[in-house]
């Protein structure tokens, strides 16, 4: 039994959790919030290795995400269409090179998102792609306004190999991503005219949290990062653009340059507490923990060089994050509802346009496409009545096959690449369900609970499920996939 953070003091919290209170609930719980899903496979592997050696592992070392190939493509070709569209003068030849370039455009940003979706889907890549995912809604750019797919692409790569080191490092590292320079118009700050957007989301946003600086601190600040540009190579420092004058940021005085005022933003009390606040908000809970505790971890992270594989470590070694008053309290997003569906049910990403971002879409949370430089809100604004419809419309798709006679030739083309990659099992059938058949409601009933939910639901939802089951109306297929449907729709499984 773990211990409630009521009888726990802030440094006994982020103790790591005794060995004897680690079993199947606890390792469930880490797999549902460090990742997306708790398979049955998952959880008896986790369990046996520990889970120092589980965090060891998690948090050594990222595997790189291959460059999706049509990202690749449009990359090299963009700049002979761009100059094609440059050089032509008919105006309707013109029109039709770029409605050309839109749709390749749009056809490599689709591709990276559901190659995205089936790299982050392997049980290896979904720790690591979680947090991806935590450090996107920190460090946001969206497709919106970046547009070219290698530049996300990019600027995601950057988070996967430089997010296990000392977060200014990173801040560092993204202060030259071309994606974040683009989306902040940090290319347009120059000597006499410095561009503030990025200085203010340095320190709110990335860093420190409203309040923690002063306007004069955020302009003082923009000069040091003027000089920042980008071409087709990516990051370059243009030195006649840079403001080498004396600054004053945090009551320090220097001819600082940008990775210095990243520097002095790491000597201020708000930088120890910032991330480890926003890793409570993202994996434990939307209520904020009492500010002793916060503090506590911070001290920690800071004594430790704001190295995020610590902090990591810490974050999900601790008394704290098992406490039960953090078990079954945070809404899934859409994307983690998605891909634990698809993980619960050893299901592989179809590489369709409908089976895959349309959903996401239609659920409130577009691939790398956030509604603005704060990220998504998530917690509760996940759930309304449109976005829940989107997520009991995905519980019923995952039975239907695909129609190959309705797909064009592009789309066949890249069934049949993941097909022969080894993915093919992009349906639940009723082959997949037989091994039910001959069961007893009761038993097919808590089985299908105990696969999909993170603990038993009422006896009241019990009963009804295995009610429905003894009924056997239309069939065994049809009643066991109508159980599955009901489960997946339930509110329990829209909690991890």
């Amino acid at each position: 039994m773990t211990t409630s953070i009521k009888n726990l003091t802030p440094r006994q919290a982020w103790q790591a959790l005794p060995p004897d209170e680690w079993g199947e609930d606890e390792t469930r719980h880490l797999l549902r919030r460090a990742g997306f899903s708790s398979t049955t496979d998952e959880v008896e592997r986790v369990r046996k290795q520990g889970l120092k050696a589980t965090l060891d592992q998690w948090f050594g070392q990222f595997s790189p995400m291959p460059r999706p190939e049509d990202t690749r493509l449009y990359t090299e070709q963009n700049p002979a269409m761009s100059a094609m569209i440059r050089e032509t003068k008919d105006e309707e030849e013109k029109r039709k090179l770029r409605r050309e370039q839109r749709q390749q455009r749009t056809a490599a940003y689709q591709d990276f998102g559901m190659r995205w979706l089936q790299f982050a889907r392997e049980p290896a890549h979904s720790v690591q792609e979680k947090y991806v995912l935590f450090l996107q809604d920190i460090f946001v750019v969206d497709r919106q306004s970046i547009q070219e797919s290698d530049r996300l692409y990019n600027h995601q790569a950057l988070l996967r190999s430089k997010g296990l080191g000392p977060y200014p490092d990173l801040a560092k590292a993204v202060s030259r991503s071309p994606a974040m320079i683009k989306y902040l118009n940090l290319d347009r700050s120059t000597k006499g005219a410095p561009n503030e957007n990025f200085a203010r989301e340095l320190f709110e946003l990335f860093t420190l949290g409203e309040g923690n600086y002063s306007e004069q601190d955020i302009k003082q600040a923009a000069r040091a990062f003027t000089g920042y540009r980008i071409d087709k190579e990516g990051f370059k420092f243009v030195e006649k653009y840079h403001d080498n004058g004396e600054k004053t940021v945090f009551g320090q005085t220097g001819n600082f340059s940008g990775d210095e005022v990243i520097d002095l933003v790491y000597t201020q009390p708000a930088a120890r507490t910032f991330v480890p606040r926003e890793m409570v908000k993202f994996y434990l809970s939307e209520a904020s923990l009492p500010e002793p505790f916060v503090n506590e971890l911070g001290q920690s992270w800071a004594a430790r060089k704001f190295d995020m594989s610590f902090l990591l470590k810490t974050f999900f070694a601790s008394r704290i994050f098992y406490a039960p008053e953090y078990r079954m309290n945070l809404i899934k997003s859409p994307i983690q509802y998605y891909l634990g569906m698809y993980q619960d049910n050893g299901l592989d990403i179809p590489p369709l346009i409908n089976r895959t971002l349309s959903p996401l879409r239609a659920m409130g949370q577009e691939f790398f496409n956030p509604p603005n430089v704060r990220g998504w809100v998530g917690g509760r604004h996940w759930i309304n009545a449109t976005t829940l419809e989107a997520r009991r419309q995905l519980a019923q798709t995952i039975f239907w096959g695909i129609n190959e006679d309705q797909l064009n030739a592009d789309a066949l083309a890249d069934l049949n690449e993941f097909r022969a990659a080894g993915y093919k099992n992009f349906h639940l059938s009723g082959a997949d369900m037989k091994y039910l058949y001959d069961k007893t409601p009761s038993y097919v009933a808590n089985h299908l609970c105990q696969t999909y939910l993170p603990q038993m639901p009422s006896e009241k939802f019990r009963l009804y499920l295995e009610d429905h089951l003894a009924k056997n109306a239309g069939g065994k297929y049809k009643c066991v996939r109508e159980v599955i449907q009901a489960i997946l729709q339930s509110p329990q499984y829209q909690l991890c």
